[in-house]
């Protein structure tokens, strides 16, 4: 396919060797959820304190092992969304006999938490929203982290549910869909300080100067929005060979902007993005909008030279249909960053959302095969096929 020349030339021979397992000395360490997460093991290590800061947290896996932490001592805390977009589940509300299996398993687990001593709250969007650019109204929690014994922190691009940790036993209905989302866990101690006063920063739902703390970070090693605009610009400009970025949707102009000013300058640029018709066909009429900015976004990165590649439900992710969660890039195949921020005016400068940068050559590498591996997927489509919806039926 057309779409691929030039991709291997990119990313070089090691594209074709096997990704080698971190050593045990490594700060960073990247994972493919459905091939194996930490999470669970994380949790299960904790020995003092674990503190989630999330979106969402289906998974009952998860939640069994963060009660069973409680019941030998460890100290937990909390901060969820209050309800995420679409669900119709507001999970401090009471549980009510209408609520879906899922809302009650969530709202289940924030009240056993409380009711062992452990600390829940919501976002507090009042406080941090610094306003609606996108239109919006408010902005979410929507980065999902967890922090164990102030040693380790683990940053994902999926939610804690069975679909992005392809967990086959993280609910009692079967997993017909797996997504496909990368977890970084750190051991850097600055790193896991930096996070751990954002978190309690957070979880005292006031106001707080969070600019001023990023820049205790070490070398910029973090992204947190709603301040994650400026140094995703600033790392697509730092590209002078190549950029592979794999995201669920691209629809901040300002970010589209830079990468075909990228490609325009000679940067090689390679886009993987999650079918238009992931979550069905759309009608020209009612979807008649979305259905123009997509063509017109990925028009305008053909006429710049840009590669782009379609994440379609035939790409299959542990044996099951899969959807693009991800949200990773990595510039001209020595550094890379993966986080939980989507495309969008609204993630990028409203929203709560965790990202970090990965330097460790093995790392870098072993994300570039992923997606690598997914640009060239034979269940991949170009975005005007996309616009079919033949592989997403």
């Amino acid at each position: 396919m057309g779409i691929f020349k030039g991709i291997s030339w990119v990313l070089g021979l090691s594209m074709l060797v096997q990704p080698a397992m971190a050593g045990t000395g490594d700060t960073e360490v990247l994972y493919e959820n459905s091939s194996y997460t930490p999470l669970l093991t994380l949790i299960q290590s904790a020995q003092h304190s674990i503190d989630i800061e999330i979106y969402e947290i289906k998974d009952q896996q998860i939640q069994n092992g963060v009660i069973a932490a409680m019941d030998r001592g460890v100290k937990v805390r909390v901060i969820q969304e209050s309800e995420a977009v679409q669900s119709g589940c507001g999970i401090f509300e009471p549980i009510d006999a209408k609520d879906s299996v899922d809302c009650q398993s969530q709202k289940s687990f924030m009240q056993k938490v409380r009711a062992k001593g452990g600390g829940y709250v919501p976002y507090a969007y009042q406080q941090f929203c610094p306003g609606s650019d996108s239109g919006s109204g408010r902005c979410l929690e929507h980065g999902k982290m967890v922090l164990v014994d102030s040693k380790a922190v683990l940053i994902s691009t999926g939610n804690f549910n069975p679909s992005n940790l392809c967990d086959p036993n993280g609910s009692s209905s079967p997993l017909s869909v797996c997504n496909r989302d990368y977890s970084v866990l750190s051991t850097d101690a600055n790193v896991v300080s930096v996070m751990e006063t954002i978190f309690s920063s957070d979880f005292a739902s006031k106001a707080y100067d969070l600019p001023r703390i990023l820049k205790t970070a070490k070398a910029g090693k973090l992204t947190v929005s709603p301040y994650s605009l400026s140094p995703t610009i600033a790392f697509i400009r730092s590209a002078r060979e190549s950029i592979l970025i794999e995201n669920q949707y691209l629809k901040n102009p300002q970010m589209n902007n830079e990468l075909i000013a990228a490609a325009q300058r000679g940067v090689k640029v390679f886009v993987i993005v999650s079918s238009i018709c992931s979550f069905g066909p759309k009608d020209p009429k009612k979807d008649a909008s979305e259905i123009s900015q997509w063509t017109n976004t990925y028009t305008a990165f053909d006429h710049a030279g840009i590669n782009t590649s379609i994440f379609s439900k035939q790409i299959q992710v542990d044996g099951k249909d899969g959807y693009l969660h991800a949200k990773a890039i990595v510039v001209d195949s020595k550094i890379a960053w993966v986080g939980s921020v989507n495309g969008s005016t609204q993630a990028l400068t409203e929203n709560r959302e965790f990202g970090i940068f990965l330097t460790q050559q093995d790392q870098v590498t072993r994300l570039a095969q992923y997606m690598t591996a997914d640009f060239q997927d034979a269940g991949a489509e170009s975005w005007q096929d996309s616009l079919s919806c033949q592989k997403d039926r």
